[in-house]
């Protein structure tokens, strides 16, 4: 097959659909491409079946029902070439997230719930945000990718924005960090050119959390004074203990808080940008 210029191509089919005037015999019966995108006039008048066909491929040897753009009877589409054979990708990059101290053991959350006064912390300031930010995207990376994608096709062209969050169970990485709420929003761009999109944007990011359980079994706890080993210690050792099978090392003592519950938050940034097929299935994203 003898391929032309597809800017030659498009306006000799605008032409025709215009103005009535025939296209040339050897610009019919060549092509831009193998595949093209069918485009409407995307208004009310369209009908709902070739509304459907809207940013979708086909080939040109594999004409769909009805035949290709402008050859069933009335039909105002228009066939855009089809040129990329498009690499698709979506990168995520953090910043914000290095830094901060020696990271906190479970016991010195505990003296800042008796003696911090209720003041809040950040998880960075605790050493431990790396390490959490970390395993977060581990878990949530392709799934933010595909519903960001998701988002962009249904915006298709223009600013948009995908906010998103939910609690997370953090122990598995530290273990004072219970259910925490982790989210965040993009603002991002989307571009369509030949059915593939190009995506932009920037994320702001979130970590809520409140230390408010010394032991974050549930369990009250009296003024640890001469009793600390009794009433903190024992119980997070003998909750550990219960998680790996082995016995309690000895009854616990419940008593009445005495400490000061306090936030533990933290932000940071990060950027998107990537391409993608606007159609979904021939897309390995959404």
């Amino acid at each position: 097959m003898t391929l032309i210029d597809p800017q030659e191509y498009r306006e000799a089919f605008v032409q025709y659909l215009r103005k009535g005037t025939p296209i040339r015999f050897e610009t019919k019966n060549t092509r831009p491409t193998t595949d093209y995108v069918w485009r409407t006039r995307r208004d009310g008048k369209v009908r709902s079946s070739h509304a459907e066909r809207e940013g979708q491929v086909f080939l040109w040897d594999d004409p769909p029902e009805g035949g290709h753009p402008g050859e069933d009877y009335g039909c105002r589409c228009t066939a855009e070439p089809y040129l990329p054979q498009t690499s698709e990708f979506i990168e995520i990059s953090l910043q914000g997230v290095s830094g901060g101290g020696a990271a906190w053991s479970s016991r010195d959350f505990v003296n800042h719930y008796y003696r911090g006064t209720g003041r809040s912390v950040t998880i960075r300031e605790t050493g431990h945000l790396s390490a959490i930010v970390s395993e977060y995207m581990a878990r949530v990376e392709k799934r933010l990718k595909d519903q960001i994608a998701t988002e962009a096709r249904r915006k298709r062209t223009g600013g948009f924005i995908y906010p998103f969050g939910r609690p997370y169970n953090r122990t598995s990485v530290v273990f004072s960090i219970g259910d925490t709420v982790i989210g965040g929003e993009l603002s991002g761009n989307v571009e369509e050119k030949h059915g593939v999109l190009s995506v932009e944007g920037s994320f702001d990011f979130y970590l809520r959390d409140e230390f408010a359980d010394p032991a974050d079994i549930g369990v009250e706890i009296i003024d640890p004074g001469e009793t600390i080993f009794e009433n903190i210690h024992r119980p997070l050792d003998n909750h550990l203990r219960g998680r790996t099978g082995l016995p309690p090392r000895g009854p616990q003592r419940l008593g009445v808080q005495t400490g000061e519950p306090y936030s533990i938050t933290d932000d940071w940034s990060g950027t998107l940008s990537g391409q993608i097929y606007l159609d979904p299935a021939r897309s390995a994203y959404g």
